[in-house]
Order: structure tokens, then C-alpha cells, then sequence
């Protein structure tokens, strides 16, 4: 078995990141994750408090 394992320069990675994008993109899924939150809340509040649905 071969185990040469070549690791990926970090530094190369992250070259050719434009953050400005990388922040937008994050912003977006955000304020989407916190719709998902809201509708699952409201959902939560006008069904039975006792039972949980999944």
C-alpha cells in the first residue's frame, strides 16, 4: 500500500477566495436559515404544544 499522502498547501487554497462573494453567499444562506427558523416557530405555536413533530 502506498501512504504518500500529499497534503494541500492552505495558502493556495485560499488564493483565490474573493471574501466580498464568500460573505454575501453566507448572508443569504443566513437569512435563509433564519425563515426556515421563523415558519418552524409560528408552525410550532399554532399546532398542540404537547406533541412534537418532526
Amino acid at each position: 500500500m502506498d501512504n504518500k499522502q500529499e497534503k494541500p498547501n492552505k495558502a493556495y487554497i485560499w488564493e483565490n477566495v474573493d471574501f466580498d462573494k464568500v460573505k454575501h453567499r453566507i448572508n443569504a444562506v443566513t437569512c435563509q436559515i433564519e425563515r426556515v427558523i421563523q415558519k418552524y416557530q409560528l408552525s410550532n405555536q399554532t399546532s398542540n404544544p404537547g406533541k412534537r413533530t418532526n
